[in-house]
């Protein structure tokens, strides 16, 4: 009996040690989250800041680049990009994106998953896309542990229990300047300046609520996903990560 108890302890030890030893991934969706397809024939989506990739043409969501080289600063969290795109479209997108230390994105992430990696659900065509694929990390991530990963997606519904995924909070259409005349006219349209400012600057509020997340889970050696979700459903409101940046 005393030998069966040594082994379990040893057994729950060893799995604890592997939770804890395990990296921080964060892992990003592409499309309305960290880019968003813009028109290049209007003046209030298209800047500097735009990439055509496969005759498309892209807009990254403002600090994306500032927010991402911030998180490489953490030695235990890794990068990953999980879209429904194509493989070449989310490589070539992430390739011409470049942070301001020059790398790209591509260049800095653990993984690119693509179509071919989220799961069929249901082939009901009537159902939405996040209803008929998911975005199931077991086995395209290696290394991954479920309490030190986490998904942030506009499209929730892609989740995968046990893996966590929080909203991205983005849910408008990326504009450089409010625009109060076409303002609440059209679904993805933001109708107040305030809700353009937060979809704007939602990389702020990313960057802040992980970082209270990876702080907490250090200092009460309690899981990072269960910290952040519950974070983020408790966030403040955005003006409160403004200087985020401030003395760095």
């Amino acid at each position: 009996m005393k030998s069966w108890f040594v082994g379990l302890l040893l057994l729950i030890c060893a799995q604890v040690g592997s939770a804890s030893a395990a990296p921080i991934d964060v892992v990003f969706d592409i499309d309305w989250t960290t880019f968003y397809t813009i028109d290049p024939d209007n003046k209030n989506q298209m800047d500097n800041k735009a990439i055509t990739v496969e005759h498309k043409t892209y807009r990254p969501t403002d600090h994306l680049g500032e927010v991402l080289e911030r998180l490489l600063q953490y030695p235990d969290v890794r990068i990953s990009f999980f879209s429904g795109g194509g493989q070449s479209r989310n490589e070539a997108l992430l390739k011409a994106f470049k942070l301001p230390s020059g790398r790209s994105a591509f260049d800095i992430s653990y993984k690119v998953l693509s179509k071919d990696n989220l799961i069929e659900v249901s082939t009901d065509q009537s159902l939405g896309f996040a209803d008929r694929y998911k975005k199931n990390l077991a086995g395209v991530l290696p290394g991954a542990h479920v309490d030190r990963t986490i998904l942030i997606d506009d499209q929730v519904k892609f989740a995968v229990p046990p893996w966590k995924i929080v909203d991205s909070m983005g849910h408008f259409e990326f504009q450089i300047k409010f625009d109060h005349i076409t303002s609440g006219k059209a679904e993805y349209l933001p109708p107040t300046s305030e809700q353009w400012l937060a979809e704007k600057d939602k990389a702020l509020m990313w960057l802040a609520l992980i970082e209270q997340a990876l702080h907490k889970s250090k200092r009460f050696h309690t899981p990072f996903s269960q910290e952040l979700t519950k974070i983020w459903s408790q966030k403040s409101h955005l003006s409160l990560c403004k200087n985020v940046f401030a003395g760095n």
